[in-house]
């Protein structure tokens, strides 16, 4: 499997590998798991023999990944203008017929 994560910029990747980078190390013996950053995309690459093993630790750095998204977009004061904005969209949703 392989993970695409594009960031909005250099310096969002680099923090995103760093977050995943520990937490990922030790796989399962029959797992391989790999890091790639080339500036604002983070690829991860998991390969196991069990797809079931596979997909479960992608969904676990899908999770670490969402988890990053959320606390770096509150450290630089994003999250209100982000929520602010689906709340708009909803509005408009709502308001076609």
């Amino acid at each position: 499997l392989n993970l695409l994560s594009r960031c909005s910029d250099e310096e969002s990747a680099f923090a995103l590998a760093s977050v995943l980078s520990p937490d990922n190390r030790a796989v399962p013996a029959e797992q391989r798991f790999t890091q790639r950053r080339a500036g604002r995309s983070l690829t991860c690459e998991i390969s196991s023999e069990s797809d079931r093993s596979a997909f479960t630790s992608a969904a676990s750095v899908l999770g670490d990944a969402a988890l990053f998204e959320e606390i770096w977009l509150i450290s630089r004061g994003a999250v209100a203008w982000r929520r602010g904005r689906r709340s708009a969209r909803r509005q408009v949703a709502e308001r076609k017929p």
